[in-house]
């Protein structure tokens, strides 16, 4: 584990470095998801999950996204006691918002709500900015 991500992931803004570590300031060639866990004493576990997800440009799959946190609930709630799991959406572009990864976001949150395991707040990420999705967003409200 690198010395920058080799302390307890307490807070969003620790969460924050994780992503803004992984993310490397390089940005995106295509929208993709990150997801890593974090064990019940709060240290990052160092596997991260990167997945292309291009052929959903037309909106998020919802199905798709189903069973890719199944498997993730199945593998924390069945093993990995007290861990947590922490997702991040990113794509390329300017930071706004746009009404796919409003729709994206809302349906990530609902379906992390499901999850018998711990979740960490759900991120987002453009080629110019990192950060947590705002409320407004998680709960599906445009604008």
């Amino acid at each position: 584990m690198t010395p920058e991500l080799d302390h307890p992931i307490r807070t969003v803004r620790d969460l924050a470095q994780v992503w803004e570590f992984i993310d490397g300031g390089h940005g995106y060639d295509a929208p993709q998801m990150f997801a890593v866990v974090i064990d019940a004493d709060d240290r990052l576990i160092p596997t991260v999950v990167q997945i292309y997800d291009e052929e959903f440009e037309d909106g998020p799959d919802e199905e798709a996204m189903r069973q890719f946190l199944a498997v993730h609930d199945a593998a924390l709630a069945g093993g990995v006691s007290g861990a947590s799991l922490a997702v991040m959406r990113a794509r390329p572009g300017g930071s706004a918002l746009t009404a796919q990864d409003r729709a994206w976001c809302a349906m990530t949150h609902r379906l992390m709500g499901e999850m018998r395991c711990g979740t960490r707040p759900l991120f987002f990420a453009t080629d110019r900015t990192v950060g947590v999705v705002p409320p407004d967003v998680l709960l599906g409200a445009t604008g």
